[in-house]
C-alpha cells in the first residue's frame, strides 16, 4: 500500500471513530510503527511508537482512574488499583485494539510479521497506547477530553465488566491472600446466627484466623455475610497495622 493510499485508509478509519481527517497524519503514522519496522527501514528509533506509547499510557491511566473513581465510590484505593490494572493490562488493550481494527494499520518488520507479530498482545497494547497519545497531541487543548470520550464511547461496555473483576478481588479474596501469605492457610467462616423468616433471613458470620475471631459480618445470605465479615476483618487488620490495601 502506497503512503497516499495508507493515509486515505487511515483517515477513513479515524473518521469512522469520530475524529474526522487529521491535520497531522505523520503523528498517527508514528503511533503505528513498531520498533522492528524502524530498524528494518533504517530510520531513527524515535520515529517508532515508543514515545507516543509513553504518553498514551499516562493519559489512559488517568482516564481509567477517573472513570473508576466516579463509578465506584464505595471501593477503596487498593481495589480500584487492582481493577485499573486489569483494564490497562496488555490482554485488555490488545482486545480494544482489535475491536476497532487498529491491528490492520500496525507497521512491523517482515520477520516480526512472519512470527505472528500482528497477534502479539504486547505489540497491540503498545500500539493502542501510542494511538491514544497521538489523539491527545493532535487534538491539542481538547486532547484529554477526546481520549476520554473515545474510550468511554467505544469501550464502556467492556469496562463495565470490571464488576466481575471486582468480584474476583473482593474482600474474601483479599483476606485469603493475606492469610495464605502469613502461614499458607485459609480463613474460616463460621455461621453465628440466622434470624428472620425463611424468605427474609439475616445471617451473622464470624471469620477466624489461627483460631482467633477477626471480625463478624451481617448479610441477607451467607455469602453476603461472609463478604461483610471479610471486609470488617481487613479494616481491623489495617487499623492494627497488619495489612495494607
Amino acid at each position: 500500500m502506497s503512503t497516499s493510499d495508507r493515509e486515505l485508509a487511515y483517515c477513513k478509519f479515524l473518521d469512522s471513530l469520530g475524529f474526522g481527517s487529521s491535520e497531522d497524519f505523520s503523528l498517527f503514522e508514528k503511533a503505528m510503527r513498531h520498533t522492528s519496522y524502524v530498524h528494518e527501514a533504517d530510520i531513527p528509533i524515535e520515529c517508532s511508537y515508543e514515545r507516543l506509547e509513553f504518553l498514551g499510557d499516562a493519559v489512559l491511566k488517568l482516564v481509567v482512574s477517573k472513570y473508576l473513581y466516579l463509578k465506584y465510590p464505595q471501593y477503596k484505593e487498593g481495589i480500584l488499583s487492582k481493577v485499573r490494572g486489569e483494564i490497562v493490562a496488555d490482554k485488555t488493550l490488545a482486545e480494544f485494539a482489535t475491536k476497532i481494527g487498529l491491528n490492520n494499520f500496525i507497521l512491523m518488520s517482515k520477520n516480526e510479521r512472519k512470527t505472528g507479530g500482528e497477534k502479539k498482545q504486547s505489540i497491540l497494547a503498545c500500539a493502542f497506547e501510542a494511538f491514544l497519545g497521538a489523539i491527545y497531541l493532535t487534538c491539542k487543548q481538547d486532547g484529554y477530553s477526546k481520549v476520554e470520550d473515545f474510550l468511554v464511547s467505544n469501550f464502556s461496555c467492556d469496562m463495565c465488566k470490571i464488576e466481575e473483576n471486582i468480584e474476583k478481588i473482593n474482600p474474601k479474596q483479599q483476606l485469603q491472600e493475606y492469610t495464605q501469605e502469613k502461614n499458607h492457610t485459609l480463613p474460616e467462616y463460621v455461621l453465628i446466627s440466622k434470624t428472620g423468616s425463611e424468605h427474609n433471613s439475616d445471617f451473622e458470620v464470624g471469620v477466624y484466623f489461627e483460631g482467633k475471631l477477626l471480625a463478624k459480618g451481617m448479610g441477607k445470605s451467607k455469602k453476603l455475610a461472609q463478604q461483610d465479615a471479610a471486609k470488617n476483618a481487613l479494616e481491623y487488620l489495617k487499623s492494627e497495622g497488619l495489612w495494607e490495601s
